[in-house]
């Protein structure tokens, strides 16, 4: 993430906003200042010793920060995390996307994660239950001795100081309060741990180790200092450099292996199996709780102790693949990008994060599909599918005169954007690029015209059933989805903007960089147009295709009058769209005999727009604290724990209105808040 002045400010606000101003200003400081150490932090925040390590642990606690001891000196250093501190814009749509493919269970146990931070496996059991259970819970026999006798009023009412806690007790937008507590069960102390083992297998929550609190350039700084010391005549030469670079990244491979044990532990031993995949199997008549060996929450039982954290990285995986989904939505309809949700949900599983660099830190797994590639079976996609979608809507009739199956089934096996001579330096002896006319088909799509069901009906050859029902067949009624279900692929792979790439033999693959690109170009035109028109646009996709031209060429390639296009660039290069450069012709560098080329730069176009969406987020913040000053004697009152939850009956009439008016105003800033972290999930983050 490029730190500047307002992304800065941002990250600022946003720790203040969740996690109060103690660690805003601590945050802040090493945002500004860098690498610190306590008595800079104190200097810096005019705060004294005592109260910068309190805060300290607090930003620790929730990743906020990394920080590196020194072995000779002994001094522990800290440094900001950016990422970490930005990532808290997007806690809303991280619940929602968590709840909606996880489950309720799931999404309150992510909510207390980001409400604890690190914490043990056993105590976050303990919190979870103490705020979301009840009362009664305690007849049972389960909860008795899990907390104290105090703890009734707040198993009743949840806990009124935490930022997150918006489930027990909240109004909605009439202003009416409603509580959900009496509609739900008792918690179990089973479906806890069976709900956070799906969740570590899944990627959602990691287990901590101490090489997190490292920043990624330090952690392989040390781990290159320590294996410098096995070369005692330094690490010169070709071969040596080979084995230091080898016992380098045998030891990083080693710390991403730790890192991953719990996990690896329940996938395996564990069979983890999404719940859709769940419902499914259920649905079919299989038997299923989610794990197919032994129970996850025994497997966490036993390692009570283990720290875990929520991994933001895989919850950008689930945002992208919503995101995805939404846009396939716009083109290709409602079915079609349900089946395109199942195949994002089944690719995934083996997808950690959204972007690799150097400094990060793999699994050999991880390394293997970030290199070759992920693909799923058609099977595999049918498996994620939820049961309640009918995959034999969305799909047009056509006869089978009227397809062209060899170009519907043509195998792709390389991404659009590296074929060429790129790719043609890459292959080995005897290997060769595919061409359209050389790439072969994948037969097993083929069907015969008609087929009779067993009960006197017919198929077509689209899929669409003309008589009978294949509800009660069992297995043809399961070959005859995954065949519909396979056209809805295959629109997918045939749309113009490829959501999905025939990859094999039964075998698909999305290519996530050329499907991102799409989106960020889609949104700087429409940026663009809404700014400088449609001539604006025109100018702006030339350059973008052909690169740098000459402004006596643009007139003809843009339709446009030489004048109009002078003034109209001229005006695009002041908002930073687009650059030129001067070429003088002779050294006296007269504008007559001077050549200007206009050029669109994406990076630095990507830069500029993303820093006017963090000074506009931040102008939002700040001016959502001003409105919270003008009422804070209506904040004051809210803020009683005896009022919340009951803001309606407690607050005065005409306190209750003004209360409304803010909750009004929170909301608007919220959700321009939101649409701002859209484009910079896609312009930085996706």
């Amino acid at each position: 993430m490029l730190v500047t002045r307002n992304a800065a400010d941002l990250c600022a606000l946003l720790v203040n906003e969740l996690y109060g101003q103690l660690a805003s200003r601590i945050i802040a400081a090493l945002l500004a200042r860098g690498r610190s150490n306590v008595r800079d932090l104190s200097l810096h925040t005019s705060l004294n010793p005592k109260q910068v390590r309190h805060g300290l642990a607090l930003v620790i606690q929730h990743n906020l920060i990394f920080y590196q001891t020194d072995r000779e000196t002994a001094v522990t250093t800290y440094e900001a995390n950016p990422q970490a501190a930005y990532h808290l814009v997007r806690v809303g749509k991280v619940l929602d996307v968590i709840g909606r493919n996880y489950g309720v269970t799931a999404r309150n146990l992510v909510n207390d994660l980001l409400m604890l931070g690190n914490v043990e496996i056993a105590e976050l059991v303990r919190y979870h239950r103490l705020k979301h259970g009840r009362k009664k819970a305690a007849v049972n026999g389960n909860d008795a001795n899990d907390h104290g006798p105090g703890l009734d009023h707040e198993l009743d009412n949840g806990n009124a100081d935490d930022p997150f806690d918006n489930d027990l007790h909240h109004a909605n937008g009439n202003g009416v309060t409603h509580s959900t507590a009496d509609n739900e069960t008792p918690i179990q102390v089973d479906e806890i741990y069976d709900t956070l083992a799906q969740l570590i297998a899944a990627g959602v929550v990691e287990t901590v180790s101490s090489t997190m609190f490292q920043s990624p350039q330090d952690l392989k700084a040390s781990i290159e200092q320590e294996c410098t010391q096995e070369f005692p005549n330094g690490v010169r030469g070709a071969k040596v450099i080979s084995e230091f670079d080898a016992m380098v990244k045998s030891q990083i491979k080693a710390i991403g292996a730790e890192r991953s044990m719990t996990k690896r532990k329940l996938q395996e031993s564990a069979m983890y199996e999404p719940s859709n995949i769940k419902r499914r199997k259920l649905a079919n008549g299989g038997m299923s709780n989610g794990f197919a060996g032994d129970s996850g929450g025994s497997i966490l039982r036993d390692e009570p102790n283990t720290i875990v954290r929520l991994n933001f990285d895989k919850c950008l995986v689930e945002l992208r693949n919503q995101k995805l989904t939404e846009h396939a939505e716009d083109f290709v309809g409602e079915t079609t990008a349900q089946v395109y949700a199942a195949l994002l949900a089944s690719l995934c599983k083996k997808v950690y994060r959204c972007q690799h660099d150097q400094h990060t830190i793999m699994t050999e797994e991880e390394e293997e599909t970030y290199f070759t590639g992920v693909r799923v079976t058609t099977e595999e996609v049918f498996d994620h599918l939820s049961p309640d979608v009918d995959v034999s809507s969305g799909i047009g009739t056509a006869s089978e005169e009227h397809i062209d199956i060899r170009f519907a089934e043509k195998i792709r096996k390389y991404p659009p954007q590296v074929q060429g001579s790129h790719l043609q330096e890459t292959l080995d002896a005897g290997d060769e690029i595919l061409g359209s006319d050389d790439e072969d088909y994948d037969a097993t799509g083929e069907r015969p015209k008609t087929q009779v069901n067993g009960n006197g009906g017919w198929t077509a050859h689209n899929g669409t059933k003309s008589d009978g029902d294949y509800s009660g067949e069992g297995h043809s009624s399961r070959i005859e989805q995954i065949y519909q279900m396979r056209q809805h692929l295959l629109i997918l792979a045939e749309a113009k903007q490829q959501f999905v790439r025939h990859c094999g033999h039964n075998e698909w693959t999305v290519d996530f960089g050329t499907l991102i690109q799409q989106l960020r170009y889609a949104e700087l035109d429409t940026m663009i147009e809404d700014n400088f028109g449609r001539q604006g646009l025109r100018l702006t996709r030339i350059l973008r295709e052909k690169g740098k031209l000459d402004d006596k060429t643009l007139p003809a390639m843009a339709l446009m009058r030489k004048p109009d296009v002078h003034v109209k660039m001229a005006e695009m290069e002041m908002a930073g769209f687009l650059e030129v450069q001067e070429v003088p012709r002779d050294n006296n560098r007269a504008a007559n005999r001077t050549m200007f080329f206009w050029f669109f730069d994406e990076a630095r176009t990507l830069r500029r727009v993303l820093d006017n969406g963090y000074k506009s987020m931040v102008r939002c913040l700040e001016r959502l604290e001003v409105e919270r000053y003008k009422k804070r004697h209506v904040v004051s009152l809210t803020e009683r724990k005896d009022v919340q939850g009951n803001e309606e009956q407690m607050l005065r009439g005409d306190v209750y209105n003004e209360y409304l008016e803010l909750v009004d105003i929170e909301k608007k800033l919220f959700s321009q808040v939101s649409r701002l972290d859209d484009l910079v999930s896609i312009f930085q983050d996706f």
